[in-house]
C-alpha cells in the first residue's frame, strides 16, 4: 500500500508532492514554514481514509447505511485548519494498494469527493494517534480532571490525552531510557494517578505533574508509542466503535461480516510534534533511539511514524541508524534507509534531504546557523 499527497494553497504551503508517504517521515524547517499545517493535513485524511474504510466494511457486510460520517468542514475547523482553506485550496490524498487499485479523497472548490468503495481484499482497519506539541499539559490535566470538567483545551490536546488515558489503563509502569527514568501508573483512592521513579532502584518517587519539563513532555510520547506498538487492542477498538453502534441501533441481526477483523489489514499511524521539546541533546536522540526501537525493531503491530522537528540532532542521529542498519548492529536503534523520508519546508515547498547515492541524510541545512555563528566568531578577530 502506498500513500502520496497533493496540497496546493493550503496557509503556508503552496506547492506541496510527496509522491510516496514512506513509514517513517520527518519534517524539518523554521517556526511557521508549514510542518505542522502538512501534518496535521496528513493526519485528517488519513483519518478520512479509515471512515472509508469503515463504510466500505459495512457495506460490504449488507449494512447499507454508515453511522460513522466525516464532515470536512467541521474537521477543518476543529484542526484548525479552516483559517488556512483558500478558495483554490487543492488537497489530493492517494492510496494505492499492491494489486493496483486506487482510492483518492479529493478537496477542491470547497468539497471533498471520493472515489467508490474499497474492495473487500483492501479494506484496513486502523489508529491514528497525533501527539501534540502542547502534551506538556497532561500532567496538570490528568491530576485536575475533575475540576476542569468542561474545559476545552483544543481538538489535538484531547486527542492526545484520550490516548495517553487509554495507554495508561493497559500499562502501568514503563521505563523512559531517555532520561533514565520510570514512568508508573498506580490506582488510589482518588483514582487513576501518575509517578516518575528512579529506573533501577526506588532512590525517589515524585507526582508526574512535578517531574521535569522534559520528562512531562517526552513521557506522553513513549507511553502512547509503545502502547499502540505493541499492546493495542484492534479487537476492542472495533467493538467500542462499530459493533457497539450496530447493537445500539439493533442492526446486528443484519450484520454480515465480509471478513472477520482478523482477517483485516492493520495499522498504525503515530505523528509527533517535536519531540525534542525541553530536552538535552543526548536526550533527544535517546528518545528517538526508543521510538524507532518500538515502532519498527521490536513491533507487534505495522506502524508508521511521522515526526516535525526543529532539532538538528535528531535529524544527524539519523544517519548512525542507517547505518546500524546496513552493518546490522546488534542492539541498536537501526532502520532502512530505502523506507525513511526527510524533508525541509520551506517557501510552501519541500527540499528533498535523502542522499540517494550514498544514502544519508543532507545535513547541511541544519548546520547553516552553526557556521554562520563560528563565521561571525572569526570576522571578530
Amino acid at each position: 500500500m502506498k500513500e502520496s499527497i497533493v496540497i496546493k494553497n493550503l496557509g503556508p504551503l503552496k506547492d506541496i508532492f510527496i509522491e510516496d508517504i514512506k513509514p517513517f517521515t520527518i519534517l524539518v524547517g523554521e517556526s511557521g514554514s508549514g510542518k505542522s499545517t502538512l501534518m496535521k493535513c496528513i493526519y485528517l485524511f488519513r483519518y478520512a481514509f479509515k471512515m472509508e474504510n469503515i463504510k466500505s466494511y459495512l457495506k460490504h457486510s449488507k449494512i447499507s447505511k454508515s453511522p460513522f460520517r466525516f464532515h470536512i468542514d467541521k474537521r477543518f475547523k476543529n484542526s484548525g485548519l479552516d483559517e488556512f482553506i483558500k478558495p483554490n485550496t487543492v488537497i489530493i490524498y492517494t492510496v494505492t494498494f499492491d494489486n493496483g487499485e486506487i482510492v483518492q479523497i479529493k478537496y477542491a472548490d470547497k468539497k471533498l469527493n471520493r472515489t467508490n468503495f474499497i474492495s473487500a481484499n483492501n479494506l484496513h482497519f486502523t489508529k491514528i494517534s497525533f501527539i501534540t506539541e502542547n502534551r506538556n499539559i497532561i500532567p496538570l490535566w490528568a491530576s485536575n480532571s475533575a475540576s476542569l470538567a468542561g474545559a476545552y483545551l483544543g481538538f489535538y490536546f484531547h486527542e492526545v490525552y484520550k490516548d495517553f488515558e487509554l495507554a495508561s489503563d493497559t500499562l502501568k509502569t514503563i521505563n523512559l531510557d531517555h532520561v533514565g527514568l520510570k514512568f508508573v501508573v498506580k490506582k488510589t483512592n482518588k483514582g487513576k494517578e501518575y509517578f516518575i521513579e528512579s529506573k533501577n532502584e526506588k532512590d525517589f518517587e515524585i507526582k508526574f505533574k512535578n517531574s521535569s519539563s522534559g520528562t512531562q513532555s517526552s513521557a506522553p510520547i513513549t507511553l502512547i508509542s509503545k502502547y499502540f506498538t505493541s499492546k493495542f487492542d484492534f479487537e476492542d477498538a472495533f467493538n467500542r466503535s462499530v459493533l457497539s453502534y450496530l447493537s445500539s441501533v439493533d442492526r446486528l441481526t443484519d450484520f454480515r461480516p465480509v471478513k472477520n477483523l482478523s482477517e483485516l489489514n492493520k495499522k498504525i499511524y503515530i505523528h509527533i510534534e517535536e519531540p525534542e521539546l525541553s530536552l538535552y541533546p543526548d536526550a533527544q536522540f535517546r528518545l528517538m533511539e526508543e521510538l524507532v526501537k518500538d515502532c519498527f525493531n521490536t513491533n507487534e503491530n505495522d506502524t508508521n511514524l511521522f515526526i516535525s522537528t526543529h532539532s538538528p540532532y535528531i535529524i544527524n542521529h539519523l544517519n548512525l541508524m542507517i547505518k546500524s542498519f546496513e552493518k546490522n548492529v546488534d542492539g541498536a536503534a537501526k532502520y532502512d534507509y530505502n523506507k525513511l523520508a526527510v524533508y525541509q519546508v520551506s517557501d510552501g515547498k519541500l527540499q528533498d534531504l535523502m542522499v540517494q547515492n550514498v544514502k544519508l541524510v543532507n545535513t547541511n541545512p541544519l548546520s547553516d546557523t552553526i557556521n554562520a555563528i563560528y563565521d561571525k566568531y572569526n570576522d571578530l578577530g
